[in-house]
């Protein structure tokens, strides 16, 4: 009598698993790494570096001159700015389900922050031009800050749809189907910010009165797409990663 033998089952692991994952991941598998390591772990840290010096040249130059209505709108922007970056950075690098599971939620709630203190920002600066008889959208970056606040709108919609509503999707399988894109779309609109950032230094009350230089501005934007960008996952594209 032959006995058969039964071939090793292969090796579970979730690395790598990416879209096949339920959005919400499966929290009954153990987190094996700490979310907050992600903060700093890596090129996170150049990326940290780049976020507190535009942070803190914008608060030093607001708070160095006589506070106004329109002050807030740097001060709000840049603290949002600061939020989207940590939700970014904290989020990359997670491949279990319970770091997906956990990092995707605190992702939403920071970037829900970020979202209320930037449109806080753009009805702040609204107001201000209305209160002035100011003309709106009279710079390059009026224009971009638009855009932005326009495509961020659009990310934070989907983005909560995909996740937490899938099933106006067609279902989790559908949804995981154009999360990609929302990834994609998160750098391009990162981008934009950037963008944005490096105009306002061209803006007159920004230049001559706050005195914020655009090359600050530019090392600070380079730094913080030189700590983001290379912790980019392909795979999370769906791009095969050879």
């Amino acid at each position: 009598m032959t006995t058969r033998v039964q071939p090793f089952p292969p090796p579970v692991t979730n690395f790598g698993a990416g879209e096949q994952e339920p959005l919400l991941g499966r929290p009954e598998e153990e987190e094996e790494i700490a979310l907050g390591y992600y903060l700093v772990t890596g090129t996170a840290f150049i990326a940290q570096l780049g976020g507190i010096a535009l942070v803190l040249v914008v608060y030093i130059s607001v708070y160095s001159h006589d506070m106004c209505l329109f002050s807030v709108h740097p001060l709000l922007n840049a603290l949002g700015i600061a939020l989207l970056l940590e939700s970014t950075l904290l989020l990359q690098p997670t491949h279990s389900s319970v770091q997906k599971h956990k990092g995707a939620i605190i992702h939403s709630v920071l970037n829900s922050v970020a979202f209320i203190l930037m449109y806080s920002a753009f009805i702040v600066v609204v107001v201000s031009k209305v209160r002035n008889q100011e003309h709106h959208f009279g710079s390059a970056h009026a224009i971009l800050g638009l855009i932005t606040y326009i495509l961020l709108f659009m990310q934070a919609t989907f983005g909560m749809i995909q996740f937490y509503f899938p099933s106006i999707l067609g279902g989790e399988a559908k949804a995981k189907e154009i999360y990609k894109y929302h990834r994609m779309s998160g750098y391009v609109i990162f981008l934009f910010i950037l963008s944005t950032a490096v105009a306002v230094t061209y803006v007159p009350y920004v230049h001559d009165v706050l005195k914020i230089r655009t090359w600050v501005v530019i090392v600070a934007g380079v730094l913080i797409l030189g700590g983001v960008l290379p912790r980019a996952d392909l795979g999370k594209f769906g791009f095969k990663q050879g």
